[in-house]
């Protein structure tokens, strides 16, 4: 089952390759979170890996904030 989501924030090609993977979710929210988790790893930053860099905030002042959170949640909790 395909969902419609709504993603302008990643690239053409990223959106085509991720879209092979959208019968897995069950939500369309699983499916954005799944395409800004992509974009993050792929982004040329220092430190790529860790949750705070992959949605660009800083590690101590922004750890809390609902991007971070909302990655968290779907890494952790997403089937």
């Amino acid at each position: 089952m395909a969902i419609a989501h709504d993603s302008p924030t990643v690239p053409r090609p990223l959106e085509q390759y991720a879209h092979a993977f959208d019968d897995l979710f069950h939500t369309s929210i699983h499916c954005r979170r799944f395409r800004d988790y992509l974009a993050g790893l792929l982004l040329p930053r220092d430190r790529n890996k860790t949750l705070t860099a992959l949605v660009g905030a800083e590690p101590i002042t922004q750890a809390q904030t609902a991007p971070v959170q909302q990655l968290q949640f779907f890494l952790t909790e997403a089937d």
